[in-house]
């Protein structure tokens, strides 16, 4: 089974909004519509199983709502998380809530969010979260539509290891994106999964593929970021990497079927 654990899609009357907006503040180019039904078909296209779509909340008020949606996408090649933003104040009803959906995890995104990952105020949502048994995505390193001081590097990840050694956390990009030397220094080894979207244009293969080994490949799960990324083009980069086809089995799928608690078909 292969499974894209870090995808996007946005509501249909929001969709072309959405993407022209992250476009104009990114300039990254497209790679579907923007809509569940977009995202189902590149995934389909692509020979991906499953595609987890990552939301996020920008504003507080906005969590119930995306929340609904995220887990009623309607195609079975689909799996959403939900989300919360670190200032909605009913939080803990939420995480309650979507533990009862059967949801499996939540995306934060600390820039998006403008929080920083080891404020320590955070704490007690993420103690909530990994007590329930959800998984934490973190947009790691840099956005290209912002600026520094970033919010979530890999040393601040690091404190945030130390304060919850049991986490079920998953550091997008590789980590830290643009913060390869640091991902070296502060994450390497440390108990925690790393994405591996938008790593390998960045990191080039030989080097992609030292870091995930030096990581260990057991907690390497295969993500593309769609639509800001082809799902078949970053489905070959893993696929041309030299792993063994156990290794290439347990980055593609196997890693994330284990993390995500799903039965083989």
């Amino acid at each position: 089974m292969i499974i894209d654990i870090h995808t996007h899609c946005f509501p249909d009357d929001l969709a072309a909004r959405a993407l022209a907006k992250l476009q104009k503040s990114g300039g990254l180019a497209v790679f579907h519509d923007g809509t569940a039904a977009g995202l189902a078909r590149e995934t389909r296209l692509a020979g991906i199983d499953l595609a987890i779509v990552q939301p996020i909340a920008t504003k507080p008020e906005q969590t119930l709502t995306i929340n609904r949606w995220a887990l009623d996408l309607g195609d079975p090649v689909l799996m959403g998380f939900g989300t919360l933003h670190p200032e909605f104040a009913g939080w803990r009803d939420e995480i309650r809530w979507l533990k009862a959906q059967g949801c499996r995890g939540i995306k934060m995104h600390p820039e998006y969010q403008d929080f920083f990952v080891d404020d320590e105020r955070h704490y007690p949502i993420y103690e909530a979260l990994f007590q329930a048994g959800l998984i934490l995505l973190f947009h790691a390193g840099v956005d290209i539509a912002y600026r520094g001081p970033y919010h979530c590097t890999p040393e601040r990840l690091a404190h945030v290891i130390e304060a919850f050694p049991d986490n079920r956390i998953i550091a997008a990009h590789m980590g830290g994106f643009r913060f390869w030397d640091d991902v070296e220094k502060y994450l390497v080894g440390r108990p925690i999964y790393l994405d591996t979207s938008f790593g390998m244009p960045e990191l080039g293969s030989q080097r992609m593929l030292e870091l995930m080994r030096a990581h260990g490949l057991d907690r390497i799960l295969f993500g593309s970021d769609a639509p800001w990324a082809s799902q078949a083009a970053a489905l070959a980069d893993m696929r041309n990497l030299g792993l063994t086809a156990a290794e290439l089995e347990a980055v593609l799928g196997g890693n994330a079927m284990r993390l995500l608690n799903l039965v083989p078909c």
